[in-house]
């Protein structure tokens, strides 16, 4: 007759046989879900899987700015509008110009002379369409007070920029950057890793409640370690051109600005 050790031994073997095991719990900052995400749905104690587009969900601590099930978005245009949201919206917001000029096409200069500065990005995106409710991004109304058509365009991070929302035109705007993606959320190299666009910055993306877009200076890092992060314009073809059909909404790579020679659209004001 077994020992009682034994017996429950063999009744602890039995429940991992029944039951599997146990699903991995994600720590803060861990992708949980999205399209085509297969890892780990569950978050740590006292963080939730917070939507941030629709092929990423991040684990985000359950109080504060992220994460809020009602929160507050203030979009700047030439008068301040607050939108008090129904479901999760994502961190990431922009910042409109209070300024429009006449819808004028002219042809591109090169605005930058391309200093070769080079950092650590992170890459998201947003425009009509997605499932926040940003607006087309590729207008007049971008903080940098024009659009491009054609022509890939993108807000930087606010320490990239150069001012906040509301300041009119940064010293960023007008310049280029080569672009190239190499890792997923996790550290997980893309399926296209090694791809790179070069897009116009032409908007912002503000420091105020979005943790990508908050790292302190040009050497600071936001949750990604990166030093700058760039919010893709996909109405200016730019989120198709550089995530293609790999499946994530968020990516890691490098960022190097380059003289606008190399990149190919025209400017509408």
């Amino acid at each position: 007759m077994p020992s009682q050790t034994t017996s429950f031994l063999l009744a602890l073997a039995a429940i991992a046989t029944n039951f599997g095991p146990a699903a991995a719990v994600q720590p803060q900052w861990a992708q949980c879900g999205g399209l085509s995400w297969t890892g780990g749905t569950t978050c740590a104690s006292g963080l939730s899987c917070v939507a941030q587009n629709p092929y990423y969900s991040q684990c985000l601590a359950s109080s504060g700015n992220s994460g809020s099930s009602s929160p507050v978005v203030t979009i700047k245009t030439s008068s301040t509008i607050r939108l008090t949201a129904t479901t999760t919206v994502s961190p990431v917001t922009r910042a409109a110009s209070s300024t429009k000029s006449s819808a004028t096409p002219s042809k591109t200069s090169s605005p930058s002379s391309g200093n070769g500065a080079v950092y650590k990005a992170s890459f998201t995106h947003y425009g009509a369409g997605d499932t926040f409710g940003s607006p087309n991004c590729n207008t007049n109304t971008a903080a940098c007070g024009f659009y491009t058509y054609p022509g890939y365009s993108a807000a930087a991070s606010q320490n990239l920029f150069g001012v906040g929302p509301g300041a009119g035109a940064g010293p960023a705007c007008g310049t280029c950057w080569k672009l190239t993606g190499q890792t997923d959320s996790s550290g997980n190299a893309l399926s296209n890793a090694g791809t790179s666009i070069v897009v116009m910055v032409n908007n912002l993306c503000p420091a105020s409640g979005n943790p990508l877009c908050s790292q302190s200076g040009l050497t600071g890092t936001n949750q990604y370690g990166a030093n700058v992060n760039f919010d893709l314009c996909s109405d200016s073809g730019a989120q198709a051109a550089f995530f293609g059909n790999n499946g994530v909404g968020l990516a890691i790579g490098t960022a190097t600005q380059v003289d606008c020679s190399e990149w190919n659209g025209t400017i509408v004001h």
